[in-house]
């Protein structure tokens, strides 16, 4: 059962209104009951500093009332749902149109706040004006719906006819069919108590009309437990402060009270509904048993939820104290017995499937077994996968699963928002802890995600039973909770080759490998700017083969492959060139070319038919003749050069005749040159590089009929010049070593 403060729509007259209503509304703090008889005041202390207000209980809808505070100040009034319904400085005026509870709050002007207490008098001005006919009796509502015996709760009519000349007169019931006079309760609301469920209506007249009756509403009873210094035996009904369902606690409290449970063998649990006490200065505080020596469980100024025994005879002791000042409307809390899970008994451990199925289990009523503590997990932190936040095991309670072909699992509790800690142990010998040992643990999400356990566990021996103990993640709180194991493996995919690009381009790097787990990282092993995600860009990186690995992780569990990317520059074919020629010469075609030119390409004549080679005898006939070399890479787009052969009408020399069987290969080199001389004449040989510095300069080095080798291997890539004379005449080639 919870405590509410009754909900009623107030219609409002003030006057003087200096601003809105004040807001500051966060606690509850004082109150007491409006004056029923006209000229009669009450006073009530309210404050602001701590944003307190007071609830005043009786306000009738018949009468007007003045609210005023001592000293001046500003006051503003809400309904049980905390909405101003009358605000305005003091004194302030309002006539409630239906009976009930408000909350009045008293600030300084302006809505400031102030560091003291301060007294609110509520004076009844007298009737608000006379009732008509015919009459509305409205709806019979309760301050409780369960009432403990003997204990005073309100009773107000809800949208009743108001106004001067109005008469009631309370009855009850215990079938709501018969009902009878209540002797002297005669007012528009009635204080009372109860020790049977009873039913409660009003006869409501205005002036000598028809009577009206309520429509009843039913009290409840049920068992409070009320909060003193004792015990109580139960396993049921409600845990209330010192103020029971409808009252505050009070100041200098300092109570002990221990509950048993009255069922043989189960486990007391307590589940707080409300909770309101003052955080700064009260409090509550359970142990795990029936004293204070019983295990400490914990001390709360805020809700703590639901508190489950694990004690030998089930039972919980609470220990309340408050300050000397300031108090609020305390707790309820329902009162239940629990039977202890089987397996919380580790040789009665629930076997999982490990196949992601998801269970839902219940640590409620679990304790620890004798010897348990000895193999609890070390602390070594909230999101690791070998120990816990702390060392402590309170509620603990035990399952096994057979390890999967894979070795490696995950095991996941985040289907039920429960915070525990889960740890996993390989084992010989159920009832013997000295045989367990500890294999992984986690106490929230290792991804951070919840205070549920979330992890991997690897290198687990297929076929191989394991036991898995479920604990609270604290040492008061139990209840449901829920486990999925599932096979664990993971791929980072079967490596494809080196893919091929231009410069440039942009490159998948997943087209490099297939197979992969999604979900990976991508490292380079060469830094560049190009590498964002998944993609690599290739613009204004170098000519080379960059390597790029893809890691896939799953908490214990990592695999790597690696995608290789050569880059190619862009293909060229050098710059356009012109070369002059006798007719029927043979002709060099590279040498008519500049610039950076890539080997291997393939030259066109000028019926754009493929030479064998570089070297071509120009036409017989005077002219102008085109030829073309394309130069291609294979993986960037083919560049073209064009050479103009300027055919004149002249024969070649006797010094060149000289030299028709010279042939200089391969030109482009990598430095081994060949000197074909099919000629009986030898010829010396002078090489040059582009400085014009003689690099070698031999006599007769070029003997006929042989083929001279030139070795260039140990000098710079470039352009080298190699001229061949034999005294009378010479010629040069222009030879590129790369």
């Amino acid at each position: 059962m919870y405590k509410v403060l009754q909900t009623l729509l107030v219609v409002f007259a003030f006057s003087s209104i200096g601003i809105a209503q004040c807001t500051f509304n966060n606690n509850q703090f004082g109150g007491g009951a409006a004056p029923t008889t006209t000229g009669a005041t009450i006073n009530v202390s309210t404050c602001n500093y701590y944003g307190e207000y007071s609830p005043v209980t009786g306000f009738l809808s018949s009468s007007v009332y003045i609210l005023n505070i001592v000293g001046g100040g500003y006051v503003t009034v809400f309904d049980g749902t905390m909405t101003a319904v009358a605000y305005g400085p003091a004194p302030l005026s309002f006539t409630p149109p239906s009976n009930g509870t408000y909350n009045v709050q008293w600030n300084g002007p302006g809505c400031t706040t102030d560091f003291n207490c301060h007294t609110t008098t509520v004076t009844n001005d007298g009737p608000a004006g006379p009732c008509s006919n015919p009459v509305n009796a409205g709806t019979t509502v309760s301050s409780v719906g369960v009432a403990c015996s003997g204990q005073t709760f309100t009773l107000s009519l809800n949208g009743a006819t108001t106004g001067t000349g109005m008469t009631y007169q309370w009855q009850t019931s215990t079938d709501n069919l018969s009902f009878t006079d209540i002797p002297g309760a005669t007012s528009a609301t009635l204080q009372t108590s109860q020790t049977a469920l009873t039913y409660y209506q009003c006869i409501v007249t205005c002036s000598a009309g028809i009577p009206g009756i309520s429509t009843s509403v039913m009290v409840d009873m049920g068992t409070c437990v009320i909060m003193g210094n004792g015990t109580a035996t139960t396993c049921g009904g409600t845990f209330f402060d010192s103020g029971g369902s409808t009252g505050n606690y009070m100041n200098i409290e300092n109570y002990t009270m221990t509950i048993y449970p009255s069922t043989p063998g189960s486990l007391l649990q307590v589940t707080f509904n409300s909770f309101n006490l003052e955080t700064c200065c009260d409090d509550i505080t359970v142990y795990n048993g029936n004293s204070v020596l019983a295990p400490f469980m914990g001390t709360f100024a805020t809700n703590p939820g639901s508190i489950t025994s694990s004690a030998a005879d089930g039972s919980l002791t609470f220990v309340f104290s408050s300050d000397g000042s300031v108090v609020y409307s305390g707790w309820d809390a329902s009162i239940s017995c629990i039977t202890p899970p089987a397996n919380d008994d580790v040789c009665n451990a629930i076997a999982l499937p490990v196949d992601g199925t998801v269970g839902n289990y219940n640590n409620g009523g679990a304790g620890v077994e004798p010897g348990e503590t000895m193999i609890a997990p070390p602390g070594t932190g909230y999101n690791t996968l070998d120990g816990w936040g702390n060392s402590t095991m309170s509620f603990t309670t035990w399952f096994t699963f057979v390890a999967p072909a894979e070795g490696n699992v995950t095991i996941s509790c985040v289907d039920v928002p429960f915070d525990g800690q889960v740890a996993v142990y390989e084992a010989t010998n159920c009832s013997n802890f000295s045989t367990f040992n500890l294999v992984g643990a986690n106490d929230d999400a290792m991804d951070f995600s919840s205070q549920a356990p979330e992890f991997t566990v690897c290198g687990l021996t297929p076929g191989t039973t394991y036991y898995l103990v479920f604990d609270s993640g604290s040492t008061f709180a139990s209840g449901a909770f829920s486990i999925a194991i599932s096979p664990l493996s993971i791929s980072a995919g079967t490596e494809n080759g080196v893919i091929d690009v231009c410069t440039g381009d942009v490159v998948d790097l997943f087209d490099g490998i297939t197979g992969y787990d999604a979900g990976g990282t991508w490292y380079e092993t060469i830094p560049t700017f190009g590498l964002s995600g998944n993609t690599f860009n290739t613009a204004g990186v170098g000519f080379i083969t960059f390597d790029f690995e893809y890691v896939v992780e799953n908490g214990c569990l990592f695999d790597t492959s690696i995608t290789q990317v050569h880059v190619f520059g862009p293909s060229s074919a050098g710059n356009d060139g012109t070369l002059n020629a006798c007719k029927s010469e043979i002709v060099n075609l590279l040498s008519g070319l500049s610039g950076n030119v890539d080997m291997g390409g393939t030259w066109y004549d000028p019926s754009n038919q493929p030479l064998p080679g570089f070297m071509t005898i120009v036409s017989g006939i005077p002219g102008q003749f085109n030829y073309d070399y394309i130069a291609s890479n294979g993986v960037c787009p083919d560049d073209t050069a064009n050479i103009v052969v300027n055919v004149l009408d002249c024969v070649a020399g006797i010094e060149d005749l000289e030299f028709t069987g010279i042939q200089i290969y391969p030109n482009p080199s990598n430095g081994l040159i060949y000197i074909s001389n099919e000629s009986e004449t030898a010829f010396n040989l002078i090489v040059k590089d582009l400085n014009g510095r003689i690099i070698s300069n031999e006599e007769n080095t070029v003997p006929g009929s042989t083929i001279t080798t030139l070795d260039l291997s140990d000098k710079m890539n470039g352009l080298y010049i190699v001229t061949i004379s034999n005294g009378s005449t010479e010629k040069s080639y222009r030879i590129i070593k790369q």
